[in-house]
């Protein structure tokens, strides 16, 4: 989602289209693809930007992308300082990699990417309700994204974090000098164990108990997000709903609300610097 949306902000700026094969074929935890999370694209083969007007011509161009793609100038990359402005905006690409930024252009046109990109109503419905009852309750919405089955081995546990220590930072928000002390707190998790442990003690937060579009989706309806670093799940929630984030590590030991920051750079390990 991340190359994608830095994709899109370099096509709506070139006037590029994109064919994006390999998003019917990213799977979460799940077993559930990518594609099927958005509203406009989840009935299509592959994804393409426009919009095709025709479902048939996309059913064709997967029948025959291999050999539509021979000509195709190839770019394979796995290095985050690559900026897709570096390319010939009169070539066709095909981009083999996670790490090709479009810098500002994905902020740019943050607007239509999102709505390009937006969540399908079977994610959002299940959600809405929930989003609705707490912002009738609370001025405040902290969202709490509590990653732990492949954070365990992931870089050797390297950004894994305890629940505990996210349930301390929650505690330690609710005395920073915020607008108002009417404060909901939104835990999402990858880990069903770890929610109802939390819930058992803490009855009073709120849990979507959703799939992770679901949770993304309850996310970006924060104000503020505190999630591990070197993850996309929370970042994308926060360039969706433009909310306040903050990524913490186990060397965390205090937080402040000016370490809370928008996304400035949709890249995974460095998502705030330009």
């Amino acid at each position: 989602m991340f190359r994608l949306a830095n994709a899109l902000g370099f096509a709506i700026e070139h006037d590029y289209r994109i064919e994006d094969f390999t998003l019917a074929f990213c799977n979460y935890h799940d077993g559930r693809s990518n594609i099927r999370f958005f509203e406009d694209y989840h009935p299509f083969h592959f994804f393409e930007f426009p919009r095709p007007k025709f479902r048939l011509s996309n059913r064709i161009k997967w029948k025959l992308k291999d050999r539509l793609h021979t000509t195709i100038d190839h770019v394979e990359n796995f290095d985050p300082t690559f900026h897709l402005q570096k390319l010939d905006t009169k070539k066709s690409i095909e981009l083999k990699g996670f790490h090709f930024s479009s810098g500002k252009l994905a902020f740019k046109h943050r607007s239509q990417i999102c709505d390009i990109l937006r969540f399908s109503k079977s994610e959002v419905i299940p959600i809405d309700p929930l989003i609705k009852k707490a912002k009738n309750r609370y001025d405040i919405l902290l969202g709490v994204h509590i990653r732990q089955n492949d954070y365990r081995s992931f870089y050797d546990g390297k950004f894994y974090i305890s629940p505990d220590q996210y349930l301390r930072s929650v505690e330690e928000f609710k005395t920073l000098d915020l607008p108002s002390q009417k404060i909901g707190v939104m835990i999402c998790s990858d880990e069903m164990n770890t929610i109802q442990k939390i819930q058992e003690d803490n009855p009073n937060y709120l849990y979507p108990n959703g799939n992770i579009a679901q949770d993304m989706y309850a996310l970006s309806k924060c104000d503020y997000i505190i999630g591990p670093k070197a993850t996309t799940m929370s970042t994308w929630a926060s360039y969706f709903g433009e909310s306040l984030h903050l990524q913490i590590d186990r060397n965390t030991d205090s937080i402040k609300l000016r370490n809370f920051k928008k996304v400035q750079r949709l890249e995974p390990f460095s998502p705030f610097l330009d």
